[in-house]
């Protein structure tokens, strides 16, 4: 993102997106589009590692929903991460879906929200995850430390 100005400048990343002779231009953008896809996934698989370690329930499957999206509720509903932050990360996930998906028919503004929305949830995720899931973790030991009370 740090390609395309101190700030993530919309417009240059927009002159990028729709170059049809600059291949390094476009390099930057796919860079950009595969960071934040990788990002994201990273952190849905965290979220449903996470879960399915400590054994919180899953909610059901929406119609309109994915396993990351159950695994953010889980968290959620077990006060892991807040309903606003999983409200984002389910954005999140359905605006990397659009861009792996559906990629001729975004466009560089999708792009570029996608790409902040992912930064900047991924950021608020893992702090209070870390928080959360390092109790559960094996110490130097190799020993698993459960904390006395379930997720905070």
């Amino acid at each position: 993102m740090a390609a395309f100005g101190e700030d993530f400048d919309l417009q240059e990343f927009k002159q990028a997106f729709d170059t049809l002779s600059d291949m390094g231009a476009y390099n930057r953008v796919q860079a950009v589009e595969r960071g934040v896809g990788r990002v994201h996934n990273y952190i849905a698989e965290l979220a449903d590692a996470g879960a399915k370690l400590v054994q919180l329930p899953y909610p059901a499957l929406r119609a309109d929903g994915s396993p990351a999206q159950q695994a953010f509720e889980s968290l959620r509903d077990s006060g892991v991460i807040d309903a606003a932050l999983c409200r984002r990360l389910v954005r999140a996930q359905k605006a990397r879906s659009a861009i792996e998906h559906s990629y001729l028919r975004v466009n560089a503004g999708e792009v570029h929200r996608a790409a902040l929305l992912i930064h900047q949830a991924a950021r608020d995720f893992i702090g209070p995850y870390r928080d959360w899931i390092a109790p559960y973790l094996e110490n130097e030991a190799g020993e698993h430390q459960t904390p006395a009370k379930g997720p905070p």
